[in-house]
């Protein structure tokens, strides 16, 4: 078998218009240099500009109509990033949308943030507990855990009390104080009221910063690095897609009966 000897390529797709997230984008490729090495490069990757109409995506995804209407661009993004030779797509929402029609349209790994991280939290403890930025996402967050058929694992996602939208989480300051407090405190309440013995950063602009201070365990539960979780996860599907020939179902949910059709629908 031939050894691979360039790094694999991921394309990982924000739901944020990074023009006005300059820091989180700029940790995220710190961040993907510190945890892949020589092993793979990332390219992140947002949504248009002006998508959101100055709205946050907090509180826009919210609306089912608003959240399909601004976010089926990633469908089209996924084709782009398979047909420019990126190894896999790397959804980085918890809310992981239309993970199954991208997989359904593309051959690449297409790895969700939410369904990485839960099942590898499977390994580290019993009890999981997410924890988002706001009520909104912490709806999405749980209609996502029970489409993965995770709910015996994962417990009733929460919110920061008080809610954070991004701008404000990324305005917080160095250390961002009201950010750390209020989710330590959402995890303890986690792990001493609900038998939570995981925490999950359930929403990826709140994991930056969590992930940026240096918080790996909370009252001796793990603190899961979920955006590092999703890239060594895809170079793990990557690999063994590789060197395995283990690749996506094509019956069932994620069924491809005639790619012919799917290249006459590409835009």
């Amino acid at each position: 078998m031939n050894q691979r000897t360039t790094p694999y390529k991921m394309w990982h797709q924000s739901m944020t218009e990074l023009e006005g997230l300059g820091a989180y984008r700029d940790f995220l490729i710190a961040h993907a240099n510190s945890m892949l090495g020589q092993s793979a490069t990332v390219q992140v990757e947002g949504v248009r500009a002006g998508s959101y109409h100055g709205r946050t995506p907090t509180s826009a995804l919210g609306n089912a109509f608003v959240y399909h209407r601004v976010l089926d661009q990633i469908i089209d993004n996924a084709i782009h990033a398979e047909r420019n030779g990126f190894d896999a797509f790397v959804i980085g929402s918890f809310s992981e949308p239309f993970l199954r029609e991208i997989r359904s349209a593309v051959n690449i790994p297409v790895i969700g943030i939410l369904e990485s991280s839960m099942l590898v939290s499977c390994s580290l403890g019993k009890k999981i507990a997410p924890i988002a930025n706001a009520p909104e996402i912490s709806f999405i967050v749980q209609s996502a855990v029970e489409k993965h058929g995770l709910q015996e694992r994962v417990l009733q996602s929460v919110s920061l009390d008080p809610p954070m939208h991004e701008a404000e989480m990324v305005a917080a300051g160095k250390p961002p104080k009201p950010v750390i407090e209020a989710f330590s405190r959402a995890a303890l309440n986690a792990i001493t009221h609900h038998g939570a013995d995981v925490i999950i950063p359930a929403e990826a602009v709140l994991a930056t910063l969590v992930i940026a201070n240096q918080i790996k365990t909370l009252h001796g539960a793990p603190v899961v690095d979920v955006i590092a979780v999703a890239w060594r996860y895809a170079v793990m599907m990557i690999e063994l897609k590789e060197r395995c020939g283990l690749g996506v179902s094509r019956v069932g949910s994620y069924a491809q009966s005639d790619p012919a059709l799917i290249d006459l629908m590409v835009r």
